[in-house]
């Protein structure tokens, strides 16, 4: 009689405060990660990654609101965003801190939700400052340099340009600062640049609390351009 083997992905869904939630889990033991993914882009961009690191963690990868299967919102106010990814994290029963991983602008919702809850470590993978972003959707989407993914990952990474959904975003990032400030144990702090980062990219007040990775590879999506290394650097954080 032949076993049938678990899903390694399965497919899940939050009722968060303001609308559905959407995402795919891997593992159900060890600390968890959460990725997040840019704004534009789905979970599906961090698949590879979590496939990789299931042996190793509980993963998640979200879509954020208005993204994917998560349910659109009237309003994107990013700190109920970020208590709605705690919930989230809650409901897995997992009582032990989290690695919270944000890409692009999600960096900003990942040093967020280390200001407000206990995090083992910060991820901030290809980082975007919200005030250097530009105005136009589509102009966003050809700074990620998608082409540069490489070709067996390229299905997993598809921006779409809605323009009204990067307003409502972007207008809500803008004005916050990386946070620094952190309840418990500082977490570990680490940015991965797929380029060294410009200096007028790097805000001088929280470069001192951050390990800078460069990949040097091309792009702005360093956890599939430099898959293995990125998913070794994650398994040291744990």
């Amino acid at each position: 009689m032949t076993e049938t083997l678990p899903p390694v992905r399965s497919t899940n869904y939050l009722p968060a405060r303001a609308g559905m939630l959407c995402y795919d889990s891997w593992g159900f033991h060890g600390r968890p990660i959460l990725l997040i993914p840019t704004v534009l882009f789905g979970r599906t961009s961090w698949w590879p990654t979590a496939a990789d690191l299931r042996p190793h963690a509980t993963v998640v990868a979200v879509d954020l609101p208005g993204h994917g299967q998560s349910t659109a919102r009237a309003c994107y106010d990013p700190g109920e965003l970020v208590d709605d990814l705690a919930a989230l994290l809650n409901s897995l029963r997992i009582r032990r801190a989290p690695v919270v991983v944000g890409h692009g602008t999600s960096a900003v919702l990942a040093t967020m939700f280390a200001a407000r809850y206990a995090t083992h470590a910060v991820v901030a993978v290809d980082p975007c400052r919200p005030v250097d972003l530009p105005s136009d959707a589509h102009a966003y989407l050809q700074t990620m340099s998608v082409e540069a993914v490489p070709e067996p990952y390229r299905y997993v990474v598809e921006g779409t340009a809605d323009q009204l959904l990067f307003d409502r975003y972007t207008n809500g990032l803008r004005d916050l600062r990386p946070a620094t400030a952190t309840i418990g144990v500082n977490p570990l702090r680490v940015a991965v640049h797929s380029r060294p980062p410009e200096a007028a990219e790097t805000d001088p007040d929280a470069a001192r609390q951050w390990r800078h990775e460069t990949y040097d590879v091309p792009g702005r999506f360093a956890h599939l351009a430099a898959a293995h290394r990125f998913v070794t650097d994650l398994c040291t954080l744990l």
